[in-house]
């Protein structure tokens, strides 16, 4: 009779546990509250509590957090009788899982110390260094940085003692964050990139994409856009081999970016259009490829595909009601019609004109002019400078009159300064 009640237990638990990996958690917590039936028949109390944990564990994941609570505390409650310390770190870990999820960091740092306190020496280091991982986020959480880097620290000792690379690499990355989030910005690309180094190492290409994206974003932010290039472009490479199509769009999305800043613009349209070809959704994030698209066929002066890419943008801008992003393609398509009717440039300077825009990465004067334009009304000075200066740049270099542009130059100049 007990071992057939026994069979029938481990068999719903079985059951259950998969269904908790699939994420089907409706069919896992009806399987393990047959199972709980099933426990108390068997008068267990070690078999009781595991029940409850698991049980409490998919109660976590579908919301129901109260009775999760009460599932976690029953368990620790039993394990404290019989002195069972591994099923109480687990059920202290839990009521941790339970205060995250409330947003009451404090208690779940406390749980995770005293589940990490009574986590005995002859149980699995690696679930000891996922204690220490989970506490380690509370803290970064709460700001509490010191407290935080040093349980990431004892994880990733944890991880590296027992020959886990991939748990070691993945601490590198939260590390880095934590740099990151305080501002040591030269910290944190050292950390990440020994993670890379480990995740290469390994083989395991989609975490070394990740990580790769992460720091291409630290560069991007320390203004070093060659070394973002070469992290970005390394991540496309690698995310097109695995990722799904919306991932791979965004990751060319962003070296779209980049390219933009190193004034490789044809790379840079390149990149984006094929963002576009891969973005399955008609929402903003779509809209915002066009609409920068459009901005790079209007510098290359290619008018035509710049008005068709806006009209594309403002379609979508329209559909979701937009009103800011509406205001901005309206404008660039304003400024669009402006300058197909305002040529005023001689035919032998705008020859001449475009033969040196292809130095500049297929730039116009005229086109220049309107975006440092546009930039300006939007109080964009920073940018507005830039085309501004390339296209005083190029003015001298045809030997046309320039006044009007430094004087623009200027102004544009004492809006920087101001603002800082």
């Amino acid at each position: 009779m007990y071992d057939r009640e026994l069979s029938a237990w481990r068999n719903l638990m079985e059951i259950g546990t998969q269904c908790l990996g699939e994420e089907q958690y409706l069919k896992a917590e009806d399987y393990f509250t047959q199972g709980l039936l099933k426990a108390y028949q068997l008068t267990v109390p070690e078999i009781v509590a595991f029940t409850l944990r698991l049980l409490a564990t998919v109660r976590v994941r579908l919301g129901n957090l109260e009775f999760a609570e009460e599932g976690f505390k029953e368990a620790l409650r039993i394990c404290q009788e019989i002195q069972n310390a591994k099923g109480m770190a687990e059920a202290w870990a839990g009521l941790a899982s339970v205060s995250v999820k409330k947003g009451m960091l404090q208690d779940a740092g406390r749980d995770y110390e005293l589940s990490i306190a009574v986590y005995p020496s002859s149980s699995p280091p690696l679930r000891l260094g996922m204690l220490y991982a989970d506490l380690g986020q509370v803290y970064a959480t709460l700001k509490e940085w010191t407290m935080a880097k040093r349980a990431y620290t004892q994880a990733q000792e944890i991880c590296r003692a027992n020959g886990f690379s991939k748990g070691e690499g993945e601490l590198d990355v939260l590390l880095g964050e934590l740099c990151f989030q305080q501002g040591k910005r030269a910290e944190a690309a050292i950390i990440l990139r020994h993670a890379c180094q480990v995740f290469a190492q390994i083989a395991d290409v989609i975490a070394l994409s990740n990580t790769l994206q992460y720091l291409a974003l630290l560069y991007f932010d320390q203004n070093e856009m060659r070394l973002a290039f070469e992290c970005q472009q390394r991540a496309v490479a690698l995310c097109l081999k695995f990722d799904t199509l919306n991932v791979f769009s965004e990751s060319c999305f962003f070296l779209s970016k980049i390219e933009q800043f190193l004034e490789n613009y044809g790379e840079a349209k390149y990149y984006l259009e094929l963002s576009i070809r891969f973005y399955s959704a008609q929402d903003l994030d779509l809209a915002l490829r066009y609409q920068s698209l459009a901005g790079l066929c209007f510098l290359s002066m290619d008018l035509a595909k710049a008005e068709l890419y806006y009209l594309k943008a403002l379609s979508l801008f329209e559909s979701i009601e937009d009103d800011l992003r509406i205001g901005e393609v309206y404008e660039a398509l304003t400024s669009l019609k402006e300058l197909r009717e305002n040529m005023v440039l001689s035919q032998e300077v705008q020859v001449e004109l475009e033969d040196k825009a292809q130095l500049h990465g297929e730039f116009s004067l005229e086109a220049l002019v309107r975006l440092a334009e546009f930039y300006e009304k939007r109080r964009n000075f920073r940018d507005a400078l830039e085309c501004y200066w390339k296209a005083l740049e190029m003015g001298r270099y045809a030997e046309i009159a320039t006044d009007w542009i430094e004087t623009r130059v200027q102004r544009v100049s004492k809006h920087l300064r101001r603002k800082k």
